[in-house]
């Protein structure tokens, strides 16, 4: 394989294009994609095949310059110089002078750098790269779907992005080596689309390489819907600009015509013309947007808090169930005693305690004596205390002593004591 010292490859295209799959392809070519890469995901299994590093200073550079990945408007001149004045190109230049540390070819791909792409042309020059570019197209029909079913996007905004980066791509390769591949073409045709890119890369094939991707990696089931030109021309709510750019680019991906032809050059031009003039538009629509964002940020933290205090709910309707059971079982009670209250029984049962009341009063003598009397019958009915009063007589009856008294137990348990009466020799 040719070897080719500081070459660069970088893949473009919008959101949801293929653009991982395409980029993946190229390590059939020996281009090194690096070994910090974003992980699988559930919307995309396979892979993203995006540096980590890479990817999150994209991130950090637009949302310094107050835009997204999703905004329709695209960056301005001044936009990068604001990001060379905050010192973002060192950043760019010393990052992928890391990244191609002794590496021939080395590739990468980020959506968000067809945003960027003025900016990152400075910085290529600025390392004396020479760069070759992989611009991946794809229905927009397509991309619109997905785009409503992964972020829940307008399909009038997925279709107008679509342009804007496919426009933006387009205006920022247009005197370079670029090669337009067409995801639905890669996906159907593999081996002829990958030689299309090593011919303008200027690469090789490696067989080894390029059967583990076919059959390991590559799989037509990536693609979840599949239309064609004529449902794009059907669709009445995407703009006929996207159409037309679309149809003309699928020229390019078939090698029809040539990017560098002079009259698709000067289509470039008219295609940027006109999106400039939907600038005012566009302004409007990203702060629709912004606003709509916030407010469904806002929903959702409120929904969070509605099933907080939902769960809340639900716990103390258990309390309150568990309460209302033990008040019923409490009612029952009260029932039952309310029904005893007001049976004869109870009623005699008051009226002899009432009678007790005015013949022993309270704390009377009589009713203390009474007392007194009831619990000394019922100490000495005791069995237990009456057979050790009984083997206390007997030894003391058995034996010498000189107490004067004598005990023993009457047959109703009642103990007596009776005056010894000496005895004269």
């Amino acid at each position: 394989m040719k070897k080719n010292i500081h070459k660069l490859i970088v893949v473009l295209g919008m959101h949801r294009s293929g653009t991982s799959a395409v980029t993946r392809g190229l390590q059939v070519m020996g281009v090194d994609l690096g070994e910090n890469l974003l992980p699988p995901q559930a919307d995309n299994v396979t892979g993203f095949w995006e540096d980590v590093d890479l990817n999150a200073l994209n991130i950090e550079m637009l949302h310094s310059i107050n835009s997204d990945w999703h905004s329709l408007i695209p960056i301005k001149p001044t936009d990068v110089n604001s990001l060379s004045t905050q010192g973002y190109s060192k950043l760019a230049i010393a990052l992928l002078q890391e990244k191609m540390s002794g590496v021939d070819v080395f590739g990468f791909k980020d959506p968000r750098v067809a945003k960027l792409l003025p900016f990152w042309k400075e910085v290529f020059l600025q390392n004396q790269l020479k760069v070759s570019f992989v611009l991946v197209i794809r229905n927009p029909l397509s991309v619109c779907r997905s785009l409503e079913k992964r972020h829940g996007f307008d399909f009038e905004k997925s279709s107008v992005l679509w342009l804007e980066y496919v426009i933006s791509s387009l205006a920022g390769i247009a005197d370079t080596d670029c090669v337009v591949v067409d995801y639905d073409h890669f996906v159907q045709s593999p081996d002829g689309e990958l030689q299309r890119i090593a011919n303008v890369l200027e690469l090789q094939i490696n067989p080894v390489e390029f059967e583990k991707f076919k059959d390991g990696f590559l799989s037509k089931e990536l693609r979840h819907t599949v239309y064609d030109m004529d449902d794009l021309q059907q669709v009445s709510s995407i703009l006929p600009l996207v159409k037309e750019v679309y149809s003309e680019l699928l020229l390019i991906a078939e090698d029809r015509i040539q990017l560098k032809n002079e009259s698709f050059q000067i289509k470039i031009s008219h295609w940027n013309n006109e999106y400039a003039r939907l600038q005012p538009i566009l302004v409007l629509a990203d702060r629709l947007n912004s606003t709509a964002m916030t407010l469904t940020a806002k929903n959702s933290e409120l929904t969070a808090k509605n099933s907080e205090l939902t769960a809340n709910l639900v716990e103390k309707e258990i309390i309150i169930e568990s309460l209302q059971t033990q008040l019923d079982h409490d009612r029952q009670v009260i029932s039952v005693l309310n029904q005893q209250v007001n049976s004869k029984a109870f009623k005699l049962a008051l009226w002899f305690q009432k009678i007790r009341l005015i013949i022993i009063p309270p704390s009377s003598f009589l009713e203390k004596s009474i007392r007194w009397a009831y619990k000394s019958l019922i100490l000495l009915r005791s069995e237990g205390l009456i057979a050790l009063l009984r083997r206390a007589k007997n030894r003391i009856l058995g034996h010498q002593t000189n107490f004067p008294f004598q005990f023993w137990i009457t047959r109703n348990g009642y103990l007596r004591t009776k005056r010894e009466k000496k005895t004269k020799n």
